[in-house]
């Protein structure tokens, strides 16, 4: 059994008008209890609809994100945490990065260290963002880690 960890980018385009055939198809062949999120993804994704100006699309989106398709009860029981041990595999992550003359994103090193901390593969069509990680992109197929 594979766990999988969704990126934020996966969430989001998931949630498109038209989201990608590839992806749906994907999604639609797992099972539920292998998909999980990050609770960063739930902070990047009420971020972004915090920052949207006032009116009906944020109030559409506060009404998505807080109901029953809503990351928050369609993850409920799967929303993995940022803990100490995923903290401290951050912190080695980092300094991995810095060490090596190439610095990382501390918000994808969050995912990364998550999923690491939690034994799943990052689902992702931004898999450069992880190299070295054990990566799926369900939008090309392509494996990587």
């Amino acid at each position: 059994m594979t766990r999988y960890l969704l990126d934020t980018n996966i969430i989001s385009n998931a949630t498109r008008p038209q989201p990608s055939a590839a992806l749906t198809a994907w999604l639609g062949d797992q099972v539920d209890d292998d998909l999980f999120i990050a609770s960063l993804t739930l902070a990047e994704i009420q971020r972004g609809i915090l920052e949207k100006p006032p009116g009906k699309k944020r109030r559409e989106l506060e009404r998505w994100f807080s109901g029953a398709d809503g990351p928050p009860r369609l993850f409920e029981g799967r929303i993995l945490p940022f803990d100490a041990e995923a903290g401290l595999m951050w912190a080695r992550l980092m300094a991995d990065g810095t060490e090596e003359g190439k610095p990382r994103s501390a918000l994808d090193m969050i995912i990364a260290s998550v999923a690491q901390a939690n034994q799943c593969m990052i689902v992702t069509d931004s898999a450069r963002h992880f190299s070295g990680f054990q990566t799926l992109n369900p939008m090309s197929g392509a494996a990587a880690g």
